[in-house]
């Protein structure tokens, strides 16, 4: 005879990512074909949640450009919703960790997805997978709070390199490595549990290193989605930048000392 008294505990249920809010942050500077086409192919391409771009153009040569492009894609809004693409400018250059912040603090949903401006949507699923992968880890008591894509060019994490046929169904963990930051994403609350945001450095260069250290720190760890995958160009904006400015990558091969210093003064 079953006791009607007895208190049985409730199965775990995983809330699908698909009734998430994400923010799309991409920072830019100049690359104005490559922006416009990246925002493109997210809107033709992405289905899985609702979600909202926002552009940081970081003090790009055509000041018109932002308006431009948000008056393109205004179309593809309906009448009464909030603008799905959105467009804030930096009037000075602040550079990629600057511009995730400004990025940051001019969004509010819970989710955050950032992107480099030299990459391409052809995975429909890549921005619901990464999430997925996310609740997964918290589902199983697992600390991984930042997730990237594979991708054909993950810049120097090997372990993130695949084509976009493979699909496995064991996520990756990374222990000591660092977390590209082409295409992550992460809940809005972790930077107020690590010390704050990402770090701002000139130009850009090693704030992925800096972040990856103190995540670990603060007992956190970074992972890879194995089914979403993006696909990177990568070194677009460096180029343009050499191009421009023949000092700019000796100051970017000195930002190695201050992220050093910043880890040594955690």
């Amino acid at each position: 005879m079953s006791n009607k008294n007895t208190k049985t505990s409730k199965p775990l249920i995983s809330v699908p990512f698909s009734k998430s809010r994400v923010d799309i942050v991409i920072p830019f500077h100049g690359q104005y074909e490559k922006v416009a086409t990246l925002v493109e192919s997210i809107l033709m391409a992405v289905k899985s949640n609702p979600y909202q771009i926002t552009l940081v153009d970081d003090c790009s040569e055509n000041k018109n450009f932002s308006k431009e492009l948000a008056e393109q894609f205004k179309k593809k809004t309906d009448d009464g919703y909030r603008p799905q693409v959105v467009c804030v400018r930096n009037e000075k250059q602040l550079g990629f960790g600057g511009s995730l912040r400004v990025g940051y603090e001019n969004t509010d949903l819970p989710w955050l997805l950032f992107m480099h401006s030299d990459c391409l949507v052809k995975d429909p699923n890549f921005m619901i997978e990464m999430g997925q992968s996310l609740l997964k880890w918290k589902e199983e008591d697992v600390p991984v709070k930042m997730v990237s894509a594979r991708s054909n060019n993950p810049v120097d994490c090997e372990k993130a390199k695949a084509t976009i046929h493979e699909k496995e169904n064991e996520n990756i963990i990374l222990e000591n490595e660092t977390l590209p930051l082409f295409c992550f994403m992460c809940h809005r609350e972790l930077f107020n549990h690590i010390g704050g945001f990402i770090k701002s450095y000139p130009y850009g260069w090693y704030e992925d290193e800096e972040l990856a250290y103190r995540m670990r720190k603060y007992g956190y760890k970074q992972g890879i989605s194995t089914k979403a995958w993006i696909e990177h160009e990568g070194g677009a904006t460096v180029k343009y930048l050499w191009s421009k400015n023949k000092d700019a990558q000796s100051i970017m091969e000195n930002n190695r000392d201050l992220c050093l210093k910043d880890i040594k003064n955690l």
